[in-house]
């Protein structure tokens, strides 16, 4: 992770980090620490743009047509964009107090004008809103900001080193953005005691008296500081010998990288770290150090694939860049910063559901044994799809006052945010005002100006934005994992939801995943946009024991009423052959017949309380062709519920 940052504070060319990890592994702190470390850069004094006096070409237009410019010393800017961040706030927007005082329109820069030549540093990537990924994909392309809202017309310089940071749990980051970073670099937590130790020791000094910790680093700091300059100076100077380059386009051709940033960010890499280190030229060895961050994020081709291992691209490397002394142990850095988590307890165990699910994938029936549920395998031949019983008439957008990305304790996410659609006379809680709307309706009502000072606003000319984004659906996948439910029928429910998952990533909805068996029932997923976690979940799903549907129902029911009004549409799926034998109340007579009269009560008891979810409900039938349908078509007509059944088409 530091490595990633360092090189890229040698040569921003290099495309941005992106750094996904476990909680509280020090991800932010590194990033904001980044700021001290950053050699001072020469600016035009009063400039709001940090435009280069030596640079005629990446200027504003207000440094353009001045005459002489003044040169003054500034930091590198490092600006942190919040989740709960506008698109006024991101691009910029009309100087209301300018506006007001002196009657004439004027711009108000934002958040990329000030990252301009720095650092813009995304914290909970994976969870921005998209019409500001869409933003940031235009200007991050271009390096030019161009805003054109509320009668302004600014195009300025806006070029920036892009760094985002998450926990890849709570989601993933949509293609376009992914690739636009140069590098990725994983953080896991830290199993080595000793370390552990030391991370206590220092963060109890640091909380405890933060300069004297400070001033004891400084001359590390400083060390570091200089090295960085020198590489930045010495960088042009590396030369890549032509046969270093064509093994690099041979790696990315064995891997099979799509297009061409995945070569040019190791090329840019490895220079820099050469360069970072000393050297004249840039060696197969640097390229092998780095080629594991460039190309992890690059591999992945489709939604449900986990994020390519270093292991991988290692095994791709030797093939390439093959060695005539025996690999020494990785020192941590570049790619082979996952070495604890390789010898770790985690590693073996990863592969250990995958190995059981197909020793037990076979057609018995498990009722008694509590056993790992056979993996789904995609079939192409035909299964009845889903989506057309799924489909709406439209995609709802709809303005909502609270995010439906609320993570962590982050209060900006509960702030109403989206896309500034048209200004409206009424308020809602949290409305923000609609500056042009209300200037606009000023002059309407003729409201005058007094000199030197703002006069007060007429109730009537206030308008307030009206904010619209997409709500996503969420899918909550209802499963029975009872012993009825034979491995060949639980693994055709998987290889159905496997389907599903990739149209929600396309559509960035949500899903949920809730399980039955025995005489429990479980919310194995709560609510996620990571489609990977959900597809771990279902790998790692258990079965066996009798069917506990009632229970299940009511699982699902609490879910729907925690969860709310939170996304613009709620289906639930619900899998299983319809052969319900767990009563919610126990007691009574226990015989066969008075079992399923009190079944089939308690499920019409539960089809209410669904009913009030307003979440559409459809039953999905696992069982083969040639079998009945009888009793999950009265399970579909007790709920109220549409019947599907997957078969071959």
């Amino acid at each position: 992770m530091k490595l990633a940052l360092i090189l890229n504070v040698v040569d921003p060319l290099i495309g941005g980090v992106l750094i996904m990890g476990h909680r509280g592994t020090g991800k932010s702190t590194a990033v904001r620490g980044l700021a001290d470390l950053l050699p001072r850069i020469t600016v035009v004094a009063g400039c709001p743009y940090n435009c280069d006096p030596q640079d005629n070409r990446n200027i504003c237009d207000q440094c353009s047509a001045a005459g002489d410019l003044t040169a003054t010393q500034s930091a590198v800017p490092v600006v942190e964009l919040p989740l709960g961040a506008t698109e006024d706030r991101v691009c910029g927007t009309i100087d209301i107090e300018r506006a007001l005082a002196a009657g004439r329109k004027a711009f108000d820069p934002g958040l990329l004008a000030r990252a301009n030549r720095g650092f813009l540093y995304i914290d909970e990537v994976n969870l921005l809103e998209d019409h500001l990924v869409d933003l940031l994909l235009d200007v991050a392309v271009t390096g030019i900001n161009k805003v054109e809202r509320e009668g302004i017309s600014v195009e300025h310089p806006a070029s920036f080193v892009l760094i985002g940071s998450g926990n890849p749990e709570e989601g993933e980051l949509r293609p376009q953005l992914l690739d636009r970073f140069g590098l990725h670099a994983e953080v896991t937590t830290e199993n080595y005691l000793q370390n552990r130790v030391d991370i206590i020791v220092r963060r109890e000094g640091y909380d405890r008296d933060r300069e004297a910790f400070c001033e004891s680093f400084v001359a590390d700091q400083e060390q570091l500081r200089k090295r960085i300059t020198r590489a930045r100076a010495g960088l042009n100077k590396l030369t890549i010998a032509r046969p270093v380059l064509e093994k690099i386009a041979q790696l990315c051709a064995d891997l099979k990288v799509d297009g061409h940033r995945g070569e040019l960010t190791i090329m840019r890499a490895a220079r820099a770290l050469a360069a970072f280190e000393g050297r004249r030229a840039v060696t197969e060895d640097q390229v092998k150090r780095v080629s594991a961050m460039a190309l992890r994020h690059r591999l992945r081709r489709d939604a449900l694939d986990e994020t390519a291992t270093s292991e991988q691209i290692q095994q791709a490397v030797d093939e390439v860049f093959p060695s005539t002394s025996p690999p020494q142990p990785s020192s941590g850095n570049g790619g082979g910063g996952d070495t604890h988590r390789q010898e770790g307890p985690g590693k073996s165990n990863k592969q250990a559901p995958r190995q059981r699910a197909t020793a037990s994938g076979s057609s018995a029936r498990p009722n008694t044994a509590d056993v790992l549920s056979p993996p789904g395998v995609e079939k192409k031949s035909g299964e009845v799809r889903l989506d057309e019983h799924l489909r709406t008439a439209e995609r709802k957008e709809k303005s909502i006052s609270q995010s439906r990305r609320t993570s962590g304790g982050k209060a900006a996410l509960a702030q109403r945010r989206g896309r500034y659609t048209r200004a409206v006379t009424f308020r809602s809680a949290g409305a923000r005002i609609a500056i042009d709307a209300t200037l606009r309706a000023l002059v309407g009502l003729d409201t005058t100006l007094r000199e030197g000072s703002l006069a007060p606003v007429s109730s009537e000319a206030l308008r307030y934005k009206l904010l619209k984004h997409k709500q996503g659906t969420l899918f909550v996948f209802a499963i029975d994992a009872s012993g009825s439910m034979a491995a060949n029928r639980i693994a055709r429910a998987k290889s159905t939801i496997l389907k599903l998952l990739r149209k929600s990533y396309l559509n960035r909805d949500s899903v949920a995943i809730v399980s039955f068996h025995g005489t429990s029932a479980n919310v194995d997923l709560p609510p996620s946009r990571s489609i990977l976690r959900a597809r771990r979940v279902l790998d790692s799903l258990r079965m066996g024991g009798s069917t506990p549907l009632a229970l299940g129902l009511v699982t699902t029911i609490e879910l729907l009423e925690l969860v709310g009004n939170k996304f613009g549409e709620t289906v639930v799926l619900l899998f299983t052959d319809g052969r319900s034998n767990v009563p919610l109340r126990r007691g009574g007579l226990n015989l066969r017949a008075f079992r399923q009269v009190k079944i089939e009560s308690e499920l019409r008891e539960l089809t209410v309380a669904l009913n009030r979810t307003r979440a559409r409900v459809i039953v999905v039938d696992t069982q083969k062709e040639f079998e009945s349908s009888a009793d999950t078509r009265r399970l579909a007509s007790i709920l109220r519920a549409r019947f599907v059944k997957i078969s071959p088409a």
